[in-house]
């Protein structure tokens, strides 16, 4: 018994051993989101919506996902569009309604939505304005194509 205890031990410091950050393929990091500034603002291709990139990949510093907030002011929206890494969003402050393929979420603080990758999806915020997380399994941002859907 003496034995098999003491080759876990040496297995489990081995494991522990791995995840140091100079082992790991992306060191870990933390992000103050009110260090981030905000992009976006207003524009007729895709709505009006502002939102803070968190987490995200370059080529100097890759990551395996994209973590962000985006925020709506009162009855704002993000136009419907598509992009093929699947998404999530989880609720944070306010309310509103995300459409995903044609049925209607509502979304509020914590509520978490999936949408599939390639699923047409857009949001409209509540009279209170909306804050959802948001978040893809990306390299970066900047490496997601998105298709807005055209204005009838």
């Amino acid at each position: 018994m003496t034995a098999m205890l003491d080759s876990f031990a040496t297995d489990l410091t081995a494991a522990t051993s791995l995840h140091q950050p100079g082992n790991l393929p992306h060191p870990p990091h933390a992000i103050d989101a009110e260090n981030v500034p905000l992009s976006g603002g207003t524009d007729p291709t895709y709505g009006e919506v502002r939102w803070r990139t968190l987490i995200n990949g370059t080529e100097a510093a890759p990551r395996d996902m994209v973590l962000g907030i985006a925020e709506f002011g009162p009855g704002h929206q993000l136009r419907p569009h598509r992009h093929t890494p699947p998404e999530f969003y989880l609720g944070l402050e306010g309310s509103g309604i995300v459409t995903i393929d044609g049925v209607p979420h509502e979304i509020r603080a914590g509520v978490a939505l999936y949408i599939p990758g390639d699923a047409e999806h857009g949001t409209v915020a509540g009279p209170e304005g909306l804050r959802f997380a948001y978040g893809f399994a990306s390299a970066s941002f900047e490496a997601i194509e998105y298709r807005f859907t055209a204005s009838a």
